[in-house]
């Protein structure tokens, strides 16, 4: 999502460059509308992993198992679940378990 926010101001900023007069500053105005916008999403989206961080450091091994499989479900793409896959194939060797 942060690449194509940056893509989006990208393209606004471009276009900002050829625009003029009102039509340059509404580009300007929502290219920096875009920025506070992606910093909000950020600074929460590092808040709750901080939060989930936190829960799992104090978790016991069962919970952490049921956390890990709410975390499985929740995930609403293919490359958010390759990426985990990869993740726990990683994990599971680090280990000493085999693929």
């Amino acid at each position: 999502m942060r690449d194509n926010v940056q893509k989006a101001i990208d393209e606004l900023r471009s276009a900002g460059e050829k625009a003029t007069g009102d039509v340059r500053s509404s580009i300007d105005s929502a290219v920096a509308r875009l920025r506070d916008a992606s910093g909000d999403a950020t600074s929460k989206a590092t808040d709750q992993v901080s939060a989930f961080r936190e829960t799992l450091d104090t978790a016991t091994e069962d919970v952490r198992k049921e956390l890990g499989k709410l975390a499985v479900r929740a995930q609403s793409s293919m490359e958010s679940v390759e990426e985990l896959a990869k993740e726990l194939d990683e994990r599971r060797k680090s280990l000493g378990g085999g693929s």
